[in-house]
Formats: C-alpha cells, structure tokens, sequence
C-alpha cells in the first residue's frame, strides 16, 4: 500500500510532541514492512529531535524551516480553515489510503481522501476542540463555560462531519473510545502504542548518572513532559515538600516551556516558596533521545500525574528502562499498567499520597518483579505490535471500500 500521513508539523520544540513521534514510528515500521509511505504536514522543521525519519520517509510541506502552532482563536481559525487547505493539495495521488493524525490534520485528509476515494483513517490522540464544546468533562482542558464552548464549536464544527467521514478512528485508550461516541456518534477502535524499540535497549545505570552529574546517594524522582498545566507537576513539588527531612530524595522535572511559559514560571516560584532550590531541579527545555535514555535509567522513579492524558508513552519508556513508576488514574496508560510489577497508583491532588509512595521505593519496596513488565511490554505494546495492527485497518478499510463499490 502507499499510504498517505496527514499531520499539521513534523518537529519543532519536543520534536512536535507525542502525536508525530508515534507518526514517525507507525510510518518507519510500514517502510519495512514493504509499504510506501509519503507524510503531508504544513510545517516541517529538520534537526529536531524526532527528525531521525528524514531521508527514509518523504515529508512534503507547506513550510520548511518552521514549526509552531497558531496562538491566539484568530490565527488558529486562519490555519484551520485556510492554510491547511494547502496540506490537502500535498497528498499524493496515487495514495491508497489516507491516515489523518491529530485533529488539525483530519480536515485536509478528509479533504483528500475524498478526492482520491480512498479510505480515510484517524488518529487521534488527543481530544479537538469540537469535543471541547460536546464533552468538556472529559477533555485535558475541562472548560464548561458556555463561550469558551459555543467559540470552539465555531471553529471546530466540520470535524463532526469529518469523523463521520472516517473509515476508521484509532485512539490510545479505552477512556477515548466513549469521547469519540459521544461526540461524534462513532465507534473507535483501541490501539495502544508502547516506548520506541530503542528504550527496551537502555544505557548502563551508573553511567548514565555519571554522565547527568547525579551523585550514588541521591534518590532521583523524575518527572518529565511538555510544562503545561494538565500535567500537573506542581503536586510532585508539594510531595517533595513533604519528604523535605530526607535531603538525600532529589526530583528532576523536566519538559519544554514553549506551550506555557506562565505556567513553567509558577513551578519555579513554588519550589521557591518550598525552598526546595538544593532538591527540585526544573528544567525548561526539550530533550534529546539520548539524555532522556539516560534519564528515564539513572532515575529511581518516575512520576506522572495529570488527571486528564489521552495516553502517555513516557511512563512506558520509564518502564521498558527498568525505572518505577508512579501514576494517577487519569493517566490514559493507567487502564493497562494498574496492578502491574513496578506500578503505584495514587489518587490524584493527594500529594501526600504520591510522597508515601515515593518513600515506599526510597525503602526498597516496588522493584519486584518489574523486569515481567519489561517483557510484557516488549511483547504487548511493541511499535511490531502497533503497525501490524495498523496494517489491518488499513486492509479492513480498502477491503470494505471495496466492497461498498
């Protein structure tokens, strides 16, 4: 099959986030498997960290050099409904299928599967704004206010007609599949994606904490992603405020600013506040494959707490690195990672809950038996694992396209 990618940008500040990574991924293991794969993005900037498709993957652009999202509900609109037309243009014609990814690349992909009638698939990751305006209950953001809802259906509105366009949508986790229901009246299909094949290969542990400068008699809380909100990092630093009497606990957070400098700007005052300067350090910037593999291994646990996340593949890259992870139910790898080796669930907003359970790993407690998750892992939710059952919708799409003619 030649099967067109559709995405808004490739790389840029965390190499374009989670959403293109996994992009990246399914379109390498579909060129070894013998597909013919052609990515269509609006911008698309080289040497970003996720830039290892480049020269094996054909990315067409409307813009080279540049990667950044529209700020503002003018300048989204204007990308929305105008720039993206362009995107469309990008497909091939000779595609057979048409996989939009995340909710900006939906409408150009729609738009081109249409013209080529061809099955159209989405993957989405992360909720739009259409399902912002329907289910704000359950979406990362949560705003009920009925401006803020009755603008992002303005914006948003065709993604209803072109979900009900899709051939097939994808998402992460089984919490996604009732959002997808409710908000556009459609079935979606549960595939989960694990850590990249190069996080079940880690580097060695004391040399990875020589190399990041920690020292053998810190115990290294690590929490990492983009510094937005959601994410809620401030309760690792009150949990840290908690465990204060042990000086030998130390906690990294670490993520790129760009999405909400504000926010990473109230962390830096709350560790301030908490006088934690000497054991929370914050980190402010992207990081490259390399240092997060050493990361993810030098650390003793990794933490996660967001009470809305479609998904997560940095607690299964802490996982497949040998590290614990600590985790809140809102988090969309909670429905597979509950009850497994190496796992604690905490209830989220608790922060004396995620400090009890650190010092439950500072104590020895929670290793046993995570080496079962690490295979399980390798096994279940291998990027192998993901495209194959990629492949099968794509085949199941045509087949039934087929079909219908």
């Amino acid at each position: 099959m030649h099967v067109a990618m559709v995405h808004h940008h490739v790389g840029g500040k965390a190499g374009g986030g989670g959403g293109v990574r996994l992009m990246l991924e399914l379109s390498l293991g579909l060129a070894r498997r013998g597909h013919r794969v052609t990515i269509a993005c609006h911008d698309y900037q080289p040497n970003s960290e996720f830039d290892y498709a480049a020269g094996r993957i054909e990315i067409r652009s409307v813009r080279r050099g540049i990667s950044e999202i529209p700020e503002g509900y003018a300048a989204l609109t204007r990308r929305y409904w105008i720039d993206m037309r362009k995107v469309a243009r990008l497909v091939p014609p000779d595609a057979d299928v048409v996989n939009a990814h995340e909710w900006l690349g939906l409408r150009p992909a729609r738009t081109a599967a249409h013209r080529l009638s061809v099955p159209l698939v989405w993957t989405r990751n992360d909720s739009s704004p259409w399902e912002g305006a329907i289910v704000p209950d359950q979406t990362i953001v949560g705003d009920t206010r009925l401006r803020g809802r009755a603008i992002r259906a303005a914006v948003a509105w065709p993604d209803l007609l072109n979900a009900r366009q899709a051939d097939a949508i994808v998402v992460l986790s089984a919490q996604q599949v009732d959002m997808v229901r409710r908000s556009y009246r459609k079935d979606a299909v549960v595939v989960p994606f694990g850590p990249p094949e190069v996080f079940n290969n880690p580097p060695e542990r004391s040399a990875a904490r020589a190399r990041l400068g920690i020292p053998d008699d810190v115990f290294m809380v690590l929490a990492s992603g983009i510094l937005a909100p959601h994410r809620r990092f401030e309760e690792l630093i009150e949990a840290m405020a908690l465990l204060r009497a042990d000086p030998s606990i130390h906690a990294l957070i670490s993520g790129s600013d760009h999405v909400d400098r504000p926010y990473a700007e109230r962390l830096e005052a709350l560790i301030a506040r908490y006088e934690l300067g000497q054991q929370v350090k914050l980190q402010r910037r992207s990081v490259p494959d390399a240092e997060m593999r050493d990361m993810l291994v030098a650390a003793d646990v990794f933490v996660i707490q967001t009470q809305r996340y479609a998904w997560g593949v940095a607690p299964l890259e802490a996982l497949a690195s040998g590290t614990p992870v600590i985790l809140t139910p809102g988090v969309g790898v909670h429905d597979v990672l509950a009850g497994r080796p190496g796992v604690q669930v905490v209830p989220p907003a608790e922060p004396a809950a995620t400090a009890a359970a650190i010092s439950s790993l500072r104590d020895g407690q929670g290793r046993a038996g995570i080496e079962a998750t690490r295979a399980w892992l390798r096994d279940q939710l291998g990027i192998d694992r993901y495209v194959e059952r990629m492949e099968e919708i794509y085949a199941e799409a045509r087949a039934s396209r087929a079909r219908a003619a």
